[in-house]
């Protein structure tokens, strides 16, 4: 009997170093959700959406309205969800986790890339909602 994954059958991921700004595609998938670890101060990420690969035109995508943290990544706490009013900007945690979620609907029109950027963190993006599943070594890399 063949083992289903996760990855794959319900999510791809993808990672973008502090400012690397990575761009994701979400043709494939009906959200993708941010996993901010690492960062060195409280600072914030800034949010994007991009109408090309590389270049072409990139704003800034104010649809934050809740988060999710926690204080510690070496010593892991019950999750605190955070409300704000719909931003692009998502405050990080010195020494913890913040994560988020961006719904493909909510890009404007022509736009299909997502990137992000922070000074000291680094970013897992969690695709979810593929729109075909694959076996993981079959899954296109989510930065395109």
């Amino acid at each position: 009997m063949s083992q289903m994954l996760g990855i794959g059958r319900h999510f791809n991921l993808g990672v973008s170093v502090t400012t690397a700004k990575n761009r994701f595609n979400m043709r494939d998938y009906d959200m993708i959700g941010v996993l901010m670890v690492g960062a060195t101060a409280v600072s914030n990420l800034t949010l994007n959406e991009c109408n090309a690969a590389s270049g072409g035109t990139e704003q800034a995508l104010a649809v934050v309205t809740q988060y999710w943290t926690q204080a510690s990544a070496a010593a892991p706490t019950a999750w605190t969800r955070v409300t704000q009013g719909a931003a692009s900007t998502v405050p990080s945690i010195n020494g913890g986790v913040t994560y988020f979620e961006v719904s493909g609907t909510s890009m404007s029109d022509g736009f299909k890339y997502i990137d992000t950027t922070h000074a000291s963190a680094t970013m897992v993006y969690i695709l979810n909602g593929l729109d075909v599943r694959r076996a993981p070594e079959a899954l296109l890399s989510a930065v395109l």
